[in-house]
């Protein structure tokens, strides 16, 4: 078919001459015959020209130019059960394969039997609208995350020629306010708490450690003669980045007075485990124990903790991008909600530029 190119928009796309739609082309060296080849494409939205000529580009680089395929009908529920047991399960960690769990029921019961193949950018947003009336933004965000990843899934699996969501965007979530504990709490705590946990409160306050990287913390990932203090290797994070976090004297010391659990006469390899020798499960109903035994009584969670680390290090004045690497923050944005908590450093900041030499 011949296209009559008008304004061109960007490399490889144009707007059609006395049209609304939009050409994309990509020109790339056919592995076959050795000859230059060229595709094209129109389509009614610069995004999807955009998205579909970066994917051609990109596979003409690898020389594997797709050919447009007969896309596969399947039900979505089906499919989304596929996607789970052979993807989420098998590539996600446990606490992220569950909320993908979650996400596919609400999914399920919006487009239930409906093939993929049926499924539109259209209904796509109308989901996203319709779920926004009945739940927070945050649950709208992790459901629609959820959608593109099956969708995009689809696309890899050859079910898809094209992902339906791509491009829908998430709602902006307002920060979720926070809670942590004043340093004398966190005294009153530590010496109330039941001895089994001191342990994992102390390490959960003085290094900021998320529940799930402190429950996979392992006696390899803490090194005692690093700089007379320690150093705690971070494996299994969420980001799934390495990180080092050094030891103060108190986590030092906790851990050295820590017992290791002995099984079938072997030392347990994770420091925080059960009598057969187990990951311990969430301690909730101690920690809510200890936090009565020291006179909280407002609602604090494990969680909470890592905040109380992060909350103490900006009011000492440790600066936001040291704060944000240990706590393993890959975006900075997340540490600034603790930037509030230090304005008078703000203050000694623009008061420089009174100071003469």
């Amino acid at each position: 078919m011949a296209y009559k190119k008008g304004k061109k928009i960007e490399t490889g796309i144009w707007r059609l001459a006395d049209s609304k739609l939009y050409l994309a082309e990509v020109n790339y060296t056919n592995p076959s015959t050795g000859r230059r080849d060229r595709k094209r494409k129109t389509t009614h939205r610069l995004d999807l020209a955009r998205e579909w000529r970066k994917t051609q580009a990109t596979d003409a680089l690898r020389k594997d130019i797709r050919r447009e395929k007969r896309q596969r009908a399947i039900p979505f529920s089906k499919f989304a059960t596929e996607y789970l047991e052979k993807w989420s399960r098998l590539e996600k960690k446990p606490s992220s394969y569950k909320r993908d769990g979650y996400s596919v029921d609400r999914l399920n019961e919006y487009y239930g039997r409906k093939s993929i193949t049926n499924i539109t950018r259209k209904d796509v947003e109308r989901y996203v609208a319709h779920r926004r009336q009945t739940v927070s933004k945050a649950t709208t965000n992790r459901e629609l995350c959820c959608l593109k990843n099956l969708l995009r899934k689809a696309v890899d699996w050859e079910y898809l020629n094209i992902n339906p969501a791509w491009g829908v965007k998430q709602a902006k979530e307002e920060p979720k306010e926070f809670d942590f504990l004043a340093l004398d709490e966190v005294d009153r705590l530590l010496e109330s708490c039941l001895p089994h946990i001191r342990t994992f409160l102390t390490l959960a306050i003085y290094t900021g450690l998320r529940k799930g990287e402190l429950f996979g913390l392992e006696w390899r990932d803490v090194d005692l003669t690093k700089d007379n203090r320690g150093m705690i290797t971070v494996r299994d994070t969420k980001n799934h980045d390495t990180r080092y976090v050094p030891m103060n004297k108190k986590v030092r010391k906790a851990i050295e007075s820590h017992p290791k659990r002995i099984v079938d006469g072997k030392v347990c390899d994770t420091i925080f485990c059960n009598e057969k020798g187990r990951p311990l499960n969430d301690p909730r109903t101690a920690f809510r124990t200890s936090l009565d035994d020291a006179g909280i009584e407002r609602h604090i969670r494990i969680h909470d903790l890592r905040h109380t680390f992060a909350s103490h290090l900006v009011m000492k004045g440790v600066d936001i991008r040291s704060v944000a690497k240990l706590m393993g923050h890959k975006d900075i944005k997340v540490t600034m909600r603790y930037a509030h908590l230090a304005p008078e450093h703000l203050q000694a900041a623009v008061d420089i530029l009174e100071t003469r030499e």
